[in-house]
């Protein structure tokens, strides 16, 4: 158009703007401003607003230069300002503008109310929220399905789930995305039975559900433990061709290894076309968590003859497996791809290396990785108490507890599991029942029943048998399997009143478990 000598007007400058911001370029951006400049469009409401995006998209800064610049701000373009504080994070900004808007008697629109409500909700303002949905009645937007729409997602993100759904089964015309929202508001405010129920609604309606919902319905089912519905979901989801779409089937599979079916996940796996990298990531987890480490390092080694390259999540479940094989030289090799692909400073797999190279003995390169982590998070000093516990150095994980409760390091449910398990494996009786006690007295965690089974390891390899059984009888928890088997194999220390505890034990195993023969065993 340039070389034809043709002049561009305003409306050709607003769509170059707007097809400028696929390219996210800083100077290409500030070049096609210049050209606005020369050519005098740089006052145009139009222009102005297409401009302002863009910049908002890097330079907050300068988006709110263009706008106060701006001589005829329309209410596109005040529109405009406040989604991009909005998008920028500037909550409070965005409603300055919104009430800046109205005070200089703008009239508003639906974009306008549909713009300011995240604002409300980000800086948990429910009385702002509230006092937007009676504007937008006054002002006639309510009827309008993307304003409810959105007042939808803003009360359940304000915590007021209830008023979200009631507000959701008073729509007259719910779109796709009305559906939507609200299955994923009742998955984010933890009350996935509900969610379903709004899904299996939703097949009353003239509505199909996209494949955002059926991930989303998916999740739902193994939030709410719902095993039979997910299981039948499944043939619903084949019949309607979901399966073509890989995020789908990557959720399938994920649901079956919540359920502990990885033979299904597999056949899941196997079934998809195209396979990404996440769905590569999802199979190998799957068989990491699984039990099943040989599968996932086939897995791996499927996914590089394809050259698909492993991310950080990847390398988290392959130095899962290679910990649970105890795989020296194959851990080692994955270290070195973590290191080549730039991932060595991350927080999590150097908690996943040190618990490696711990399971492996090598407690001094454990020692190395974790003094070179700079800012260590609770997930990695309880991977360093856990490993110097494994191999028997249980001062020195106590030491390195100590040395994070100086940090400030809020200690959680997992670091005291493995306080109290080096405890129990060096037999440290005495600092056990400190750290156990002060668990919730002090530090305000409950203690679960792998915390009761580390106790009782500890109180049994010490010979204190009755004691331990007296400790299983007060606990405030019903003893499992896990609680008996661990008094079980105390009783073999043939200690004083031991042979008596063991009767007892094996009588209560029996109970929870007739067919299972572990315990004859023990015996």
């Amino acid at each position: 158009m340039l070389l034809s000598d043709q002049r561009p007007n305003f409306v050709t400058l607003v769509s170059l703007i707007r097809a400028l911001g696929a390219f996210s370029c800083q100077e290409v951006i500030r070049v096609a401003h210049a050209y606005v400049i020369k050519l005098g469009f740089e006052l145009e409401a139009p222009v102005v607003t297409a401009l302002l995006g863009l910049y908002s998209m890097f330079d907050i800064g300068i988006a709110c230069k263009l706008f106060e610049h701006s001589l005829h701000k329309d209410v596109v373009l005040w529109s405009a300002m406040v989604s991009a504080c909005v998008k920028n994070e500037k909550y409070k900004e965005a409603i300055h503008y919104f009430r800046r808007m109205l005070y200089y008697g703008m009239e508003t629109n639906h974009v306008t109310v549909i713009s300011v409500l995240p604002a409300g909700a980000h800086l948990g303002g429910l009385c702002f929220v509230n006092q937007i949905h009676g504007f937008s009645i006054k002002r006639v937007f309510y009827s309008l399905t993307n304003v409810q729409n959105s007042l939808v997602d803003v009360y359940a993100k304000s915590g007021e789930l209830k008023a979200s759904i009631s507000l959701f089964n008073g729509m007259w015309q719910k779109d796709l995305v009305s559906w939507r929202t609200m299955i994923c508001m009742c998955i984010e405010n933890e009350c996935p039975r509900e969610g379903l129920n709004i899904f299996l609604k939703m097949q009353y309606s003239n509505i199909e559900p996209d494949e955002i919902i059926i991930r989303h319905a998916i999740l739902a089912s193994v939030k709410a433990k719902e095993i039979k519905f997910g299981l039948g979901f499944h043939a619903c989801i084949e019949k309607n061709g979901f399966l073509a779409f890989i995020s789908v089937g990557t959720s399938l599979l994920q649901m079956y290894a919540k359920y502990g079916k990885f033979g299904s996940a597999r056949m899941v796996f196997d079934q998809l076309d195209n396979k990404d990298l996440i769905a590569w990531s999802a199979i190998i987890s799957v068989h990491a968590r699984g039990g099943q480490p040989h599968d996932a390092l086939s897995a791996f080694k499927q996914m590089q003859s394809i050259n698909e390259k492993p991310n950080k999540v990847t390398f988290v479940s392959l130095l899962q497996a290679c910990t649970a094989l105890g795989a020296q030289e194959l851990g080692e090799s994955i270290h070195g791809f973590v290191t080549k692909a730039g991932y060595s400073s991350n927080i999590y797999l150097k908690s996943c290396l040190i618990d490696l190279y711990c399971k492996l003995g090598r407690i001094k390169q454990c020692k190395a990785l974790f003094d070179e982590t700079s800012t260590k998070d609770v997930v990695c000093w309880s991977s360093m108490i856990k490993g110097y516990g494994w191999n028997g150095y249980g001062f020195e994980a106590l030491e390195t507890f100590s040395k994070m409760l100086n940090c400030g390091v809020k200690p959680n449910d997992t670091v005291f599991l493995s306080v109290l398990s080096a405890c129990s494996q060096c037999g440290l009786e005495h600092e056990g029942r400190r750290w156990f006690y002060s668990m919730q007295e002090k530090h305000g965690i409950t203690p679960k029943l792998a915390h009761y089974a580390c106790m009782v390891d500890l109180l049994s390899r010490q010979g204190n048998i009755e004691e331990a059984l007296k400790f299983v009888k007060e606990m405030p928890v019903e003893p499992d399997k896990r609680i008996w088997g661990a008094l079980l194999a105390g009783c073999r220390s043939k200690c004083e009143g031991s042979t008596k505890v063991a009767e007892f034990v094996f009588q209560q195993l029996s109970a929870l478990d007739p067919e299972d023969t572990s315990c004859y065993e023990t015996l």
